[in-house]
């Protein structure tokens, strides 16, 4: 193995032999190299490879570690140290000692079905009405409840609002009886049962802490209260725990990570090395500075300076868009312009955003440019459930001889129809050759189906009726956003609660945003089912010249692309409007915008719109906050309308650098000051209101400032702000 190449840093980090260390690895710093060398370098120093223990998250970063491990030793042989994720380790570790739970060793692991199917019958028992509270919202809570290493006795419902999480609490006893009884964990009980178990039984953690003379963790930010504690007992006798992760990259709060295992890392393991990994391999100067810019701006952080032996690199390009068509047209440009005139090829290109709901306007505007593309980690616009869902619902109302779109949507939401009702009507259908819908409207007199099940289907055809005379009465706009509330599949997502629920809602309304403009370009109804058909068929056409990516900003962790266009920089969207009440959440989304600009290794284009249709209304969203903190040398404007130029007060940092709008104006009105405006004030410089109480005369704003200001509460009354 040859240590010689790596930089003073990455060789310190190495070389470090005991006790505790935090190795702050900066964006495209070499952290993977500095642990997979350094656990070379334990083996070539003579420690048996199963005394080393490496956990990452996922099971493609374990096989590359397992991999460069292994070129990196000249033996191929032999035994190998333990790489793996959190619940690889976790679930072997089970197998061999779970016993000692009251467990069986052969116990079964339930997916997503097999808990859900569990979760239904311990809420009937629990006698917690599934019409209040979806099985899937309280098993995202139960999730959370398992991250926080909290068991059912551990959680007192007194000190829960009522709602979903109290809710979760009630039925979490029956749900780990029932899993007990099924002789079953789930993937969150991999975790909190392999720490029980570490915490019940002193021999098994002294044999594993003793076995494991050195432990290291990759992506450090990401661990979550269960993992930490894993982490810290399995280390509790030698303290040899190397820590990896960059507390700026820490994107995942919403899904139990917490930044402050990483930030408090000193005081919980006394005596710990600090390590800076700062040199960045990946990107120019400019894209590293304009990234530092943004994010020096969080106030929860480590201090650290992101710096390049690379070439300072060409300057970020700024674009403000007339509306998001024109923002989509603009970077489609610029990405033929680089693949035919520069030679870059659609490879190493990304298109990031924020939401799911930005990429359909995004994917038109790369079919009419004939841009293959790919979506990462998630489907295209007009493949997911929810739209192929109510374009279902569609198909059937147009033309009711469509027995598939029929069988697709005729328990969606669930409607309590049975398979065996069902089986019976295509029966009697088939046998009168007659379509599947005429079948269903036979049941009722025939009385060859049980009158509950007959009752549903009635039901059903009611609401198909109804909506039918929709369809032949109003504009089909109104035809899609009441089969969403009619059906019940609105109220289907705003039950469940979770996130992904909630990201379907914004894609439900992106498909409204769609058919608006489908009917204004006064397409028919048929016209755009016809372009929604074509599209999908395209979408399976393979190109040979190399694939554009597509993806959300929390997807492109760990991912680097010559090329980089981030979409959508707009207050509302990044920072997203459900950051602006909650001051750590505004700083996470901060951190995603740095995490998206590390992304780029030469060249990045940052846009937005002055005007946007999203989510099925129109938005006049502002410029980014974010964009402020970016370094006027390091950017220049491509906007095709001129942008005015003003300069903020010195306290905050930077100026706009034409890049915001406007004009000052001074206003009075209460409607000046709602949430998510910007403002600036005679001392604290630029903020953006994030909340608001009282009106006219006590009208008081809460106010997130630049930093150091943070967070202030302000008597509008008492102070000159002014709207910008």
């Amino acid at each position: 193995m040859n240590l010689e190449s790596l930089n003073p840093q990455q060789l310190e980090a190495v070389q470090h032999k005991a006790g505790p260390l935090l190795v702050i690895a900066g964006a495209g710093s070499g952290k993977t190299r500095v642990i997979t060398s350094r656990i070379a370098n334990f083996i070539q120093l003579g420690m048996h490879p199963d005394h080393i223990l490496a956990i990452t998250f996922t099971n493609k970063a374990a096989g590359e570690m397992k991999e460069r491990v292994r070129n990196m030793l000249s033996s191929g042989g032999g035994s190998s140290p333990w790489i793996s994720t959190f619940h690889s380790f976790c679930l072997r570790f089970l197998r061999k000692h779970i016993d000692e739970l009251g467990y069986p060793r052969e116990f079964v692991i339930y997916d997503a079905g097999d808990q859900l199917s569990l979760m239904k019958q311990c809420m009937k028992s629990a006698n917690i009405n599934t019409d209040a509270f979806t099985p899937k919202a309280l098993l995202n809570h139960i999730s959370g409840f398992k991250n926080e290493f909290l068991f059912p006795a551990d959680i007192d419902t007194d000190d829960l609002p009522f709602g979903a999480k109290m809710k979760a609490a009630e039925v979490y006893p029956f749900y780990q009886a029932g899993l007990k009884k099924s002789n079953a964990l789930d993937f969150d009980d991999l975790l909190i049962m392999a720490v029980r178990l570490l915490k019940k039984s002193a021999p098994i953690l002294e044999r594993y802490s003793n076995q494991f003379r050195q432990i290291l963790v990759d992506e450090f930010q990401d661990t979550n209260a269960t993992q930490y504690e894993l982490i810290r007992l399995l280390s509790s006798t030698h303290g040899n725990v190397c820590a990896v992760g960059d507390d700026d990259q820490s994107i995942y709060r919403w899904r139990g990570a917490d930044i402050e295992n990483i930030m408090n890392f000193e005081k919980d393991f006394p005596n710990a090395s600090v390590i800076k990994l700062e040199e960045n391999y990946r990107s120019t100067q400019s894209i590293l500075k304009a990234a530092a810019g943004v994010v020096a701006e969080n106030h929860n952080r480590k201090e650290k300076t992101l710096w390049t032996q690379n070439e300072k690199g060409e300057p970020i390009v700024y674009y403000r868009a007339e509306d998001e068509g024109d923002e989509a047209r603009s970077v489609c440009e610029r990405i033929v312009k680089h693949n035919q005139e520069e030679g870059v090829l659609f490879n190493d290109m990304a298109v990031l955003y924020r939401t799911n709901a930005q990429s359909r306007v995004m994917e038109e505007a790369l079919r009419r440019s004939d841009i293959p593309y790919r979506l990462i980690g998630g489907f295209r616009f007009y493949e997911r459930k929810e739209i192929k869902d109510v374009l279902a619902f569609v198909r059937v109302i147009i033309n009711p001889a469509d027995s598939v779109s029929l069988r697709r949507i005729i328990n969606v939401p669930t409607r309590g129809i049975g398979k065996t009702s069902l089986e019976k009507v295509t029966a009697y259908s088939d046998s009168k050759g007659i379509t599947f819908m005429e079948g269903l409207r036979e049941v009722g007199p025939s009385r060859w189906v049980a009158s509950g099940a007959a009752n549903k289907i009635f039901h059903f055809l009611e609401i198909m009726d109804g909506l039918h005379a929709v369809y032949e009465n109003s504009a089909y706009i109104d035809l899609f956003r009441e089969i969403v509330e009619r059906t019940g599949y609105s109220a289907m997502l705003e039950k469940e609660g979770t996130r992904e629920s909630k990201d379907r809602v914004e894609i439900i309304n992106e498909l409204f945003t769609a058919v608006q403009q489908s009917e204004e370009r006064g397409d028919s109804l048929q016209d755009f089912l016809d372009t929604t058909a074509l599209v999908a068929d395209a979408d399976s056409i393979d190109d040979t010249r190399g694939v554009l990516q597509m993806m959300t900003l929390h997807t492109c962790k760990g991912l680097e692309y010559d090329s980089v266009y981030m979409v959508g920089l707009e207050d509302g969207l990044l920072p997203h409007a459900s950051s602006m009440s909650d001051p750590d959440e505004y700083e996470e989304e901060r951190r995603l915008c740095y995490v998206g600009i590390t992304r780029a290794k030469k060249k990045l284009f940052i846009s937005n719109a002055r005007m946007r249709r999203i989510y099925g209304s129109t938005f006049n969203y502002p410029a980014s906050q974010f964009l402020m903190a970016i370094p006027s040398d390091v950017m220049v404007n491509e906007s095709r309308t001129e942008v005015p130029r003003y300069q903020v007060s010195t306290t905050v940092g930077s100026a706009y650098n034409e890049i915001s709008a406007p004009s000052f104006s001074r206003e009075s009105s209460d409607a000046s000051y709602s949430v998510g405006t910007k403002i600036l004030h005679p001392k604290f410089g630029a903020g953006i209101i994030i909340k608001r109480e009282g009106r006219e005369e006590d009208l008081k704003v809460d106010i997130f400032f630049n930093k150091p200001h943070g967070k202030k509460r302000i008597a509008v009354k008492h102070v000159k702000l002014i709207v910008i």
